[in-house]
């Protein structure tokens, strides 16, 4: 790939990243640029010109980047330094032991998630919110996070890594959104206004300054998001004043674990559109030849409320008095009672009677070109 080439390939990346995150294209191309080690894209250009190019292993570094989502609310404020530093810290997975009990601890989306074999603990980014701990079975006496010992372990490794995260989250926003002042003002992360009262959208809570702060601007009522805070009540008639304050006991960092069982397995949830690509499949499988081929692509598959199936065959293109084995059993495999009826249609091509002779694709094309030729038409002319 030319130099010109390799940098287009990294301004569309840039594009891309930047369409995806609802940020500023410049915004985007100085975060591909400290991803490269450049303080921003204009000294990437710069060294550019004196025949610098992105390796190999650069290039896919930058495409990982792209690749990976992250809520918008994160890139409205911060400099491409930080968050090229969050990029990597969430990239990031350490592996270790718990009393002889493995575990992977990663970060995603600013919550903190320690997973094993049938459980996880997960330390949201609220501050208030408890931690989560979910496993695929109840208390069988072997999964290791119904240990008390080893769920304080966990809980204290997966507690420190929350606080790293939320500093870096602190690290990213205005001084003014985490520290209010003498009059408890404070300045949304996002939306960039100051107020010292707040309002949830969620919950219709009214939210000092203070309160809002201390919480990573979560909503300390409900848990909302930043997102879903206001300085104004815009969608209150009297703009708030009727709503009542949010009551908190000043506790961050919810103590008590909720517990949770979660039914992981896969399960077959059969709707209309996979019932109907499982019968179309075995209508294939009957099919002998590309008359029939075409009448399975063209049956009308049809399923009711109790997932019943009707297929209607069309008389020109599957025989009249040929039974769709494979499609039965499927649907006796399923569960399903089936019921056949014959139809007429718009044929897709002349001379249906020629994909009898062929069960090949591209044989049943010549044939059916040579035979529009000796009327001097062809699909694709007007007669």
């Amino acid at each position: 790939m030319t130099e010109a080439k390799k940098l287009s390939s990294l301004k569309l990346l840039a594009k891309r990243y930047a369409r995806a995150n609802r940020i500023t294209l410049h915004q985007a191309l100085d975060l591909v640029a400290v991803k490269l080690g450049f303080a921003n894209w204009t000294k990437l250009i710069s060294v550019s010109k004196n025949d610098w190019m992105p390796s190999s292993e650069q290039m896919a570094s930058v495409e990982a980047l792209v690749a990976h989502a992250f809520p918008a609310a994160d890139f409205q404020t911060g400099h491409p330094e930080a968050m090229t530093r969050r990029f990597a810290f969430l990239e990031q997975a350490e592996h270790g032991m718990i009393g002889g009990h493995a575990y992977r601890l990663q970060v995603a989306f600013h919550d903190v998630i320690m997973a094993g074999d049938g459980w996880s603990i997960t330390v949201p980014e609220n501050p208030g919110a408890s931690p989560i701990v979910q496993t695929s079975t109840e208390n069988d006496g072997k999964c290791p996070v119904f240990n008390p010992e080893f769920l304080q372990k966990a809980l204290s490794l997966v507690r420190d890594r929350a606080v790293q995260v939320r500093g870096e989250i602190s690290t990213d926003w205005p001084r003014r959104s985490t520290k209010p002042d003498i009059e408890g003002v404070v300045r949304h992360p996002l939306w960039g206004r100051d107020s010292g009262v707040w309002f949830c959208l969620h919950c219709d809570g009214k939210i000092t300054g203070t309160q809002i702060a201390q919480n990573l601007w979560h909503c300390p009522g409900c848990g909302a998001s930043p997102i879903d805070i206001f300085d104004t009540a815009f969608w209150c008639e009297d703009e708030g004043k009727s709503l009542s304050p949010v009551k908190t006991d000043g506790a961050v960092n919810g103590d008590k674990p909720d517990f949770r069982v979660v039914d992981d397995r896969p399960k077959l949830e059969l709707n209309e559109g996979r019932i109907t690509l499982l019968i179309r499949s075995a209508l294939l499988d009957d099919a002998t030849n590309i008359s029939e081929k075409l009448g399975a692509l063209q049956a009308q598959i049809s399923v009711d409320d109790e997932n019943d199936v009707w297929i209607s065959l069309d008389d020109h293109l599957w025989p009249h008095d040929k039974e769709p084995v494979q499609a039965l059993i499927v649907a006796a495999q399923l569960g399903l009672e089936v019921e056949l009826e014959s139809m007429w249609s718009s044929i897709p091509f002349a001379w249906p009677g020629l994909g009898e002779l062929t069960s090949s694709t591209s044989e049943y094309t010549q044939m059916m070109l040579d035979a529009y030729a000796q009327y001097d038409r062809s699909p694709g002319k007007q007669p």
